[in-house]
């Protein structure tokens, strides 16, 4: 009996400490943003008992934090500040439209129960770095209007629960990696207004599932891949990119579910199918 209580306490014990942890780092963070973000920030306080009642935090049943979510809430800053490591248990991170600048969080691939990770609508920049292939649970992924480049790394095919995959609006390099092939579950996949190069990966054909695909503003080349007819699910597609020569594939006309299709501003040739 005696070891079961002193395990419970250690139990206890070891949880509050994490949670104290939890709070610390979210108030060295608040500290670092602008003043007016602090003053929106202003129920995260030492003198709370928990976090769990703090403005945008949610936490589990144990009171481990679970969420962070910051969206519109006009907050200005860097993400650097978060040692966001040490929210192991979290499954959202929403900053979603605010002005964070500076580069990704550092050892963003801690979180390996993250569902959601949006920062869309903010200044971020820099890469996205290949450590965002560990992110194995995760099920929407936006980065989105932006400032982000470089280019996708080929371990974003290790996110193979992905759902939703949104990163238009950035000023990104390089061809679209062929590993997107391997998210098999994608029903939204935006790269529009991005820069990407190169040509449009056969692979884009194993997403039976995508109901979206953005593919247009790009400098893409080299024509439309025949495997695109294998897109049975997609109801809206757009490949405008000024740049596309060729044939319209004629496996286009296997999209029986299209009610949306963008083909213009590119240099095909030849009859429509």
């Amino acid at each position: 009996m005696l070891v079961i209580i002193l395990f419970f306490h250690v139990l206890t014990f070891t949880s509050t400490t994490a949670i104290q942890t939890q709070a610390n780092a979210l108030l060295k963070w608040k500290a670092s943003l602008d003043n007016q973000s602090q003053s929106v920030l202003s129920s995260c306080s030492a003198t709370s008992a928990t976090p769990c009642h703090w403005f945008g935090i949610h936490c589990h049943k144990d009171k481990s934090i679970s969420a962070i979510r910051l969206v519109d809430s006009h907050l200005e800053g860097t993400l650097q500040n978060l040692d966001i490591f040490l929210f192991p248990k979290l499954i959202c991170f929403n900053v979603r439209n605010n002005s964070f600048h500076g580069n990704l969080p550092s050892h963003i691939g801690n979180l390996s129960k993250l569902n959601v990770f949006d920062l869309s609508i903010n200044l971020i920049s820099g890469t996205i770095p290949q450590g965002v292939g560990v992110l194995s649970s995760v099920t929407y992924f936006d980065l989105s209007s932006n400032l982000l480049s470089g280019s996708i790394p080929t371990s974003i095919g290790n996110l193979t629960k992905l759902s939703i995959l949104k990163l238009c609006e950035n000023q990104f390099s390089g061809p679209i990696p062929h590993q997107l092939g391997i998210l098999t579950f994608l029903t939204i996949l935006s790269l529009s207004y991005s820069n990407f190069s190169s040509s449009i990966p056969a692979s884009i054909g194993n997403l039976t599932k995508v109901s979206t695909l953005y593919l247009y503003a790009n400098r893409l080349s080299g024509s439309i891949p025949s495997e695109v007819g294998m897109l049975r699910c997609v109801t809206d597609l757009a490949l405008s990119d000024k740049e596309l020569p060729g044939a319209i594939p004629a496996s286009i006309g296997n999209l029986t579910k299209v009610s949306t299709l963008y083909l213009y501003a590119n240099r095909l040739s030849g009859s429509i199918p």
